[in-house]
């Protein structure tokens, strides 16, 4: 996998340009990696284990009982306006670089200000070429205001310590994703030089990954129809414990694949390479077997990694390697981490394209399915990081709720409209009153949508 490589001569050059660059290590291009653009579908949401058979049907639209599922926002909503007006358009790693450097706070102005109000420093965003980012959202299909911004870094819904809205049980372990307010936290207590290098690795990803966001961004109605190859079903290698009622969306048509683009130099045009149009299966899962627990109550991101690394080079690492090279605390773990050691120490990043932050908040359902189905359905497939908000309303396996949490996610089933995953938290490990609750899992679409929603970072790795 490339990875980013630093040297004098670029921090020699942009202390020449900007005042602040003496804090930096200085970045030079990559080769971005090839990237795999996703493509539409829409689900239907009955829950159900892993299919044994191959479905031969669309299903129409027919719902099953009152939804118990909270209702996601209308991705059409308007926004408030970026308090200072859109960021300047970088077309190049270079002028990339000197914005980052530009508009980096200083030690200084944190501690003088509050923990909202830094939100809006070390959350800022930028635009690269025709794509919005911000640090710690990901690339977002509408640009945060401010307020929205410093609303993030208050509690998420059943938090640690309270008790759930939607019953009386009390809440149990935090699992292990950061808050907004822990990464704004963490992110502030660093010195000034490491703060830069951080936004700056995070940069990279980004800007090697502008184009899969792009695709992302552009994925519009499913086209298509469906074709099983053989051998992307599998038997179900568990059982999932039912909702008593969901809302049905059924899906439309099996989507295929858009062109995909041949890698060039950053900033320079990428010509457009146009590969046939792959049918993608109704049903797809990878990575059967290889399932794994989390060895502490904070380790979801390690323990989510090492399943993933596992199958790609079926060398089972340790979770505290993982936890040691994704930076875990007992805070939790950063999503641009997982993001950034997918890309490095992984070749699932040669099947997807480069991996992303990508923010979710703006898309609906059938969207939500359509991207996985293309990321685990195509003829190379790779797993997706998800990053929910771990509640019993969404995943009712669960005899607690929890905070933000990782899983992998594994397969899907568009006759049914679900998503596989690997559950890496046992709740039993670390509560006696707790369920036996890790595993494979299939999950109705929309509640791994609005789980996803309900998690204040609204976003997923891809």
């Amino acid at each position: 996998m490339p990875t980013a490589t630093r040297g004098a001569a670029g921090l020699i050059l942009l202390g020449a340009l900007l005042a602040q660059a003496p804090l930096a290590a200085a970045y030079t291009p990559r080769e971005p990696d090839a990237h795999a653009v996703a493509s539409p579908a829409g689900p239907s949401t009955d829950p159900t284990t892993e299919p044994s058979t191959t479905p031969t049907a669309t299903p129409t639209v027919a719902p099953t009982g009152d939804p118990t599922i909270a209702p996601e926002p209308d991705p059409t909503a308007p926004d408030d306006t970026w308090p200072v007006g859109e960021p300047p358009t970088a077309k190049s790693w270079t002028e990339v670089v000197q914005e980052v450097i530009r508009t980096s706070a200083e030690s200084s102005m944190l501690r003088a200000t509050a923990l909202a109000d830094q939100s809006k420093q070390l959350m800022r965003c930028f635009r690269l070429e025709t794509e919005n980012y911000c640090l710690g959202l990901g690339f977002v299909d509408q640009l945060p205001s401010g307020a929205q911004l410093s609303g993030m870094t208050a509690a998420p819904e059943a938090a640690v310590g309270t008790r759930s809205t939607d019953d009386d049980t009390e809440q149990d372990i935090a699992t292990g994703a950061l808050t907004p307010a822990e990464f704004v936290t963490e992110r502030s207590s660093l010195s000034d030089s490491a703060r830069l290098d951080a936004e700056l690795d995070e940069m990279q990803a980004a800007w090697d990954g502008r184009d899969k966001a792009r695709a992302l961004r552009e994925l519009d109605a499913p086209a298509g129809t469906s074709e099983e190859p053989a051998g992307t079903s599998e038997e179900p290698a568990t059982t999932a414990p039912t909702p008593t009622s969901t809302a049905t969306v059924a899906p439309t048509a099996t989507p295929t694949t858009p062109e995909r683009t041949t890698p060039a130099s950053p900033g320079v045009p990428k010509p457009s390479t146009p590969v046939k149009p792959v049918k993608l299966p109704s049903s797809s899962y990878i990575m059967k077997g290889f399932q794994v627990s989390q060895d502490k109550g904070y380790w979801c991101g390690p323990a989510t990694f090492q399943s993933i690394d596992w199958a790609d080079d079926k060398q089972k690492d340790t979770q505290a390697s993982w936890a040691k090279d994704l930076g875990s605390s007992t805070s939790g773990t950063g999503i641009s981490a997982m993001v950034k050691q997918t890309n490095l120490k992984t070749d699932w990043d040669l099947a997807a394209g480069s991996y992303i932050v990508q923010s979710v908040g703006h898309w609906n359902t059938q969207k939500f399915f359509a991207v996985h189905q293309n990321h685990l359905g195509d003829g190379k497939p790779a797993p997706v990081i998800e990053h929910v908000q771990l509640l019993k309303r969404y995943f009712p396996y669960l005899a607690f709720n929890h905070s933000g949490h990782y899983q992998v996610g594994r397969g899907y089933d568009a006759k049914k409209g679900t998503i596989g995953i690997f559950e890496v938290f046992n709740e039993r490990r670390f509560n006696s009153r707790g369920n036996v609750t890790d595993g494979p899992k299939n999950i109705p679409a929309s509640a791994m949508f609005n789980a996803t929603l309900a998690n204040s970072f609204k976003n997923i790795g891809l």
